[in-house]
């Protein structure tokens, strides 16, 4: 059976400045760029800024879906119970010196040809809020997690988490 479940949250936290942090360079498995290619390459199409893979984003993305997997649920929340932001914030994408802090996240899983990167995507761009989170004008950075394993019984379930986010000094 196969199968594709989404779920978004946003979170925006603004306050007033200009100057954007910039972000670290971090090497992307070939999944993992291809969906940031499509991110980005809708985001050119409404006119939006490209994001940037920020170092401390991807950590917490990666362990996200990670966690996902080896801890068989389903959640924004960490297993733990932690938010989502509170995890980004624990990982190192903190609000500390800025006058904006914004962050998003979507999680996806799906099994078979509905776990490429393309799949997990569209169906992204068809919900409301997976869309918001991806066409969220403020966002600059990035950070995409991919993990692949047994969920709810079935195999060769891939899981991805995109966290996004904006700080601005």
């Amino acid at each position: 059976m196969k199968r594709l479940i989404v779920v978004t949250c946003l979170m925006v936290v603004t306050a007033l400045s200009l100057a954007p942090v910039a972000s670290a360079s971090v090497k992307l498995t070939r999944p993992e760029r291809e969906l940031l290619a499509l991110i980005n390459h809708a985001r050119a199409r409404h006119g939006l800024q490209r994001v940037t893979v920020a170092r401390t984003l991807e950590r917490a993305a990666r362990a996200h879906s990670r966690e996902m997997v080896t801890k068989d649920y389903f959640t924004h929340s960490s297993f733990s119970g932690e938010s989502f932001s509170a995890r980004i914030i624990r990982f190192g994408y903190t609000f500390s010196g800025c006058t904006r802090w914004t962050v998003g996240e979507d999680i996806a899983y799906g099994r078979g040809s509905l776990g490429s990167p393309k799949a997990i995507f569209r169906a992204w761009m068809h919900s409301k809020p997976h869309r918001q989170v991806i066409l969220t004008k403020l966002f600059r950075n990035a950070g995409i997690g991919r993990a692949r394993g047994d969920f709810r019984g079935m195999d060769g379930v891939i899981f991805f988490t995109l966290d996004c986010g904006a700080r601005v000094r």
